[in-house]
């Protein structure tokens, strides 16, 4: 069993990473091959639209076709971001050809993220005990420390580095895969599961209406983190020092995403997400705001309290409160209305918002989006929080 738990972790440890390769430094490479800022909010916008369709299609093949995998359908998505990456990396592209391939880039690594939590289901309803918080930190610590070394290089040599990262990230990913044991659960009456986008959103209300709020408050944040290098650049800062914010971001992750599933025995799933929503305004506001890069990094820590603690939380969330049939479906909704909507709205109206009024403007965006998302929140979740409830579905 500890040998599986640490193979699951190494899986976070390598996905993150390769996750980093794409969307930490987008701004950074897409900016280096010559995009603006409208360009990438563009790109990233329309990888997030892309995803949104994408993610609940490429998780329905699992149940359409049976002899598919989730090995096999992971090792089809990462040869197609291989030939992606390679392009953008070695070729000389028009601009539509590079806004091109990195949509498929931002939409691909998107919709493996579902898999990584279905994993974990799986194995725990095998009897095989898992701590998704454990792993999921660690895959944000990865995340940290790739994105100072990734800065580092990048100052160094250039950004077309991060394909190298990518591809010896993803290589050791597959290899790691292919290695753990299989335990996928079969359903009693698979030829019943019907579940889909409007099925969840009419059996578990509360759910669709938590994942609304925080799109809101995941699309200020998107905003932050894709333009974060022009937010640093603004107070002083440089690349090195982008990485280093990067670092404070994902590294305060791991020791809430790791405490999550004890905190869960004590306190109710809403109360842990409504505390993370109130840290979404501390994070963010404190981002904004700051007048010099040490205030802005300590915003960037924030991040474990707010994303980290909402992430765990949601994941164990929908294991508990979601029938079996619905819960890859649910898993997928999380990223369609956080890395997809939410990452849309962010990016895009986060790029033309700079390049049409100034970075004040974008700032202004994410405090109102922020603020909205939390009220939402605390609406639908006031009545509900409380102390060592069981569970209930809604």
């Amino acid at each position: 069993m500890k040998n599986l738990q640490m193979k699951y972790n190494v899986l976070h440890i390598l996905f993150w990473l390769s996750y980093l390769s794409i969307y930490g430094y987008v701004a950074v490479f897409l900016q280096y091959r010559g995009l603006s800022n409208t360009d990438i909010g563009i790109v990233t916008g329309a990888g997030a639209i892309f995803s949104i369709f994408l993610s609940p299609f490429v998780s329905s093949l699992l149940t359409k076709i049976n002899s598919l995998s989730i090995k096999k359908l992971t090792l089809i998505l990462y040869i197609m971001m291989f030939s992606f990456f390679f392009c953008l990396t070695f070729l000389s592209l028009p601009v539509v050809f590079i806004m091109f391939f990195y949509i498929g880039l931002l939409s691909l690594v998107v919709s493996i993220v579902p898999f990584l939590s279905m994993i974990c289901m799986d194995y725990l309803k095998a009897g095989q005990y898992i701590n998704f918080g454990l792993s999921r930190g660690l895959g944000s610590v990865s995340y940290a420390a790739g994105a100072v070394l990734v800065g580092q290089l990048i100052d160094i040599i250039n950004p077309t580095v991060i394909g190298y990262v990518h591809l010896l990230s993803s290589v050791l990913l597959l290899v790691l895969l292919f290695s753990m044991p299989d335990y996928k659960i079969e359903e009693d009456n698979p030829q019943e599961n019907k579940s889909n986008i409007f099925t969840i959103i009419k059996n578990y209300k509360t759910f669709f209406i938590i994942l609304v709020a925080f799109a809101f408050m995941f699309a200020a944040s998107t905003s932050l983190s894709t333009y974060l290098i022009n937010i640093v650049k603004n107070l002083g800062g440089n690349t090195s020092l982008y990485g280093i914010a990067i670092f404070c971001m994902a590294a305060s992750e791991m020791p809430v995403m790791s405490m999550t599933h004890h905190l869960l025995k004590k306190y109710k799933a809403e109360t842990l997400i409504l505390v993370a929503s109130g840290f979404y305004i501390l994070r963010n506001f404190t981002i904004c705001l700051a007048p010099s890069l040490p205030i802005l990094l300590i915003g960037m820590m924030l991040q474990g309290f707010s994303y980290g603690l909402f992430t765990a939380t949601i994941t164990y969330y929908v294991n508990d409160y979601l029938k079996q049939e619905d819960q890859m479906m649910g898993q997928t909704m999380i990223g369609m209305m956080s890395t997809g909507l939410g990452s849309a709205v962010g990016n895009i109206f986060g790029g033309v918002l700079q390049d049409t009024f100034g970075l004040t403007s974008m700032l202004i965006f994410a405090c109102t989006l922020t603020f909205i998302g939390f009220v939402i929140m605390f609406i639908a979740l006031i009545k509900k929080i409380g102390i060592r409830s069981k569970r209930f579905m809604n």
